[in-house]
């Protein structure tokens, strides 16, 4: 347990720190006002942060810089918002205001804007096709029998599908097994299609051509799994290389690589509220010096997205926390509209 005095060094060290990344001594203490301590019961209680874990000294000078427990216990126990970051606010309204007419771009111009406000790497996570009704599925016949299959759901996604007709197939038969599979399908959550797919396939007489039809119902398969992952969309990788505190450059790589191939989703995790982890407390976290903040907006009770951003645990976060609270908050009302 932390006396308040420890509680105010703590934050103290924390907040000069990402300041200007310099170790903290106890003469830079003496000089904040609300630290009317000597130098002597500073360092002393310095000593017992850094005893305790929430500080590690460094090789270079007698000053201290916060651990990851540190960093911890701030976020969980000491970090305010800071008022002057909704001077920005205005701005935001603006963008959304601009941008009400196409959601998409809405989020996405958000999104960048908060990259280029805290130059972070910023990530949003897109509510997902999950509990949307396939409202129909359909196809286009071309040429060389070949056809597109097209499903569409009521939230206005179409997936579409290019197969190629057996040789012994005629297109009016094929007519028939999609019409078959858009009776079995039509108004069924896309979350439940794979299961009701793989029941359905067991039954001999629900759609005719079986042979042909194992191919085709794994080509949906996979497409209703890809309509049930999280839309990802990242801005701001570049930021990774001037701001994350990364002196391996094969930990480096390993990040960008994760990042590249938007991985991400499982990085950031799926909580109902404002989340912050701290280096490898993230899932699949190659290096200790990064942090991931993570805020849900909620599109229905049901689906919800995430935005998040990645940098360094040497962050803000007295900025960054309302600010991507503020943004989170917009992009609800903008679905709900």
């Amino acid at each position: 347990m932390l006396s308040n005095r420890q509680k105010l060094i703590l934050k103290a060290i924390i907040e000069l720190y990402v300041s200007d990344g310099q170790p903290v001594g106890s003469k830079a203490l003496t000089e904040k006002p609300y630290l009317n301590f000597s130098s002597a019961t500073i360092r002393y209680d310095m000593a017992v942060l850094e005893e305790l874990g929430f500080l590690e000294k460094t090789h270079t000078s007698s000053g201290r810089i916060p651990s990851n427990l540190g960093y911890r216990y701030y976020v969980e126990n000491l970090v305010t918002r800071d008022e002057e970051i909704e001077e920005v606010f205005p701005m935001i309204d603006r963008l959304f205001k601009d941008n009400e007419s196409s959601k998409e771009k809405a989020v996405k111009e958000a999104i960048n804007l908060l990259s280029e406000l805290t130059n972070y790497t910023s990530i949003v996570l897109g509510p997902t096709e999950a509990f949307a009704r396939i409202k129909k599925i359909d196809f286009i016949p071309l040429y060389n029998k070949e056809a597109v299959v097209l499903i569409v759901t009521d939230k206005g996604h179409v997936q579409n599908e290019l197969v190629t007709l057996p040789i012994d197939l005629s297109m009016d038969d094929f007519k028939r097994i999609i019409s078959s599979l858009n009776d079995l399908l039509e108004n069924q959550l896309v979350k439940d299609a794979k299961r009701i797919l793989k029941n359905a396939f067991t039954e001999e007489n629900v759609i005719e051509y079986m042979d042909y039809q194992e191919k085709l119902i794994n080509r949906f398969l996979n497409a209703f799994v890809e309509m049930s992952e999280d839309n990802v969309y990242l801005t701001g990788m570049g930021h990774m290389v001037g701001q994350v505190d990364i002196n391996d450059p094969e930990r480096l790589k390993e990040l960008m690589t994760m990042l590249d191939r938007k991985d991400v989703a499982k990085m950031i995790g799926n909580a109902d509220k404002l989340s912050v982890k701290i280096g490898r407390e993230a899932s699949f976290m190659p290096t200790d010096t990064c942090t991931i903040i993570s805020v849900p907006y909620y599109v229905t009770e049901e689906e919800k997205g995430t935005i998040a951003i990645i940098g360094p645990t040497r962050m803000d976060y007295s900025k960054v926390i309302p600010l991507m609270e503020y943004i989170a908050k917009n992009i609800a009302k903008l679905y709900n509209k």
